[in-house]
């Protein structure tokens, strides 16, 4: 499945106290640290930035500069989150099978659990990041009276990215314009409306909204706090590819140009063969392409992180 990312950096910054798009934060701006995040994924082949009119050259320098393995663009937001996402969505190409959507906003974004969320996603099942809800949650009415207590225990924080097939993303949102359906405050939202099964997958590291200036400091410190990733290693991707059986020869020959190593083939599965394999995530730059051309546009293949290795290894 080829992936598209959408960063939806437009908005002015009510909350903050102006527009942060484009503030420093631990040496960089802010949304520079997302875009980083998905430039190197090679499961992404296009990455489009939304942003508003007077962002959209330095947001276009900061693409050239993240960017080297994917298509790139930067579009122009609309006047809510919503209609922003709409654009980001046409701005992707055909190509794009699936799609995630991302809040520029979010700088601790981690590349596995971006991988862990794009697991899940099939034609008619979408899914987001979220953590469980650690606070009790009151409910009030106007005048501050409690109406009722929330069981904490069923309630997620949701965050982004949230993930859905190009097709079923794009059917909510047009479904949501031709209803006349108020804008939603997520993507979630969207596809339930819509009728698809949305999972949770829980986010493991920090990945919160910067939305306050105390915020521009928490995050300030946890990134200050990550050790620098080593040029000496890189990561290992277990790879899984799902293809008809009169594929498997073909893909395992793809995969063997790209110096991955096979550890397993599950030929008995009623709806296709499972190829399992280990490859340095720099192997997997267009693969995905490489895939559909091999074995059709009902192939897919999902990553995760095994380990760090040497980077002379696989």
């Amino acid at each position: 499945m080829i992936w598209g990312a959408i960063v939806v950096a437009a908005g002015h910054g009510e909350r903050f106290g102006r527009p942060k798009q484009l503030v420093e934060l631990a040496g960089k701006p802010m949304v520079a640290w997302s875009v980083e995040a998905f430039a190197s994924m090679a499961e992404i082949s296009e990455l489009v930035i939304v942003t508003e009119p007077e962002f959209i050259e330095a947001m276009e320098s900061i693409a050239h500069a993240a960017v080297q393995h994917a298509t790139t663009s930067v579009v122009r937001g609309g006047p809510d989150r919503q209609s922003s996402v709409r654009q980001g969505l046409d701005a992707l190409s055909n190509d794009v099978a699936a799609v995630l959507v991302h809040d520029g906003a979010r700088p601790l974004v981690q590349t596995s659990d971006v991988r862990n969320g794009m697991r899940p996603v099939r034609p008619g099942t979408a899914a987001l990041l979220a953590n469980p809800i650690v606070d009790t949650v009151k409910v009030a009415g106007p005048d501050g009276k409690v109406t009722r207590t929330l069981d904490r225990s069923t309630l997620w924080a949701a965050q982004t990215p949230q993930f859905a097939t190009a097709r079923d993303l794009r059917r909510a949102h047009a479904e949501a314009l031709r209803h006349g359906q108020p804008p939603a405050t997520d993507d979630a939202a969207l596809l339930e409306r819509a009728g698809l099964d949305v999972m949770i997958v829980e986010s493991a590291f920090a990945n919160f909204k910067v939305t306050l200036p105390n915020d521009l400091v928490r995050a300030e410190a946890l990134l200050r706090e990550r050790a620098p990733g080593g040029v000496s290693e890189e990561e290992i991707l277990v790879v899984e590819c799902y293809v008809d059986r009169r594929a498997v020869d073909s893909v395992l020959l793809e995969l063997e140009a790209r110096a991955a190593r096979v550890d397993e083939i599950e030929r008995d599965l009623p709806g296709a063969t499972v190829i399992r394999a280990y490859a340095t995530n720099a192997a997997l730059r267009g693969f995905g392409t490489r895939l559909h051309a091999l074995a059709g546009e009902d192939a897919l293949y999902t990553a995760h992180l095994s380990h760090l290795a040497p980077r002379s290894a696989v």
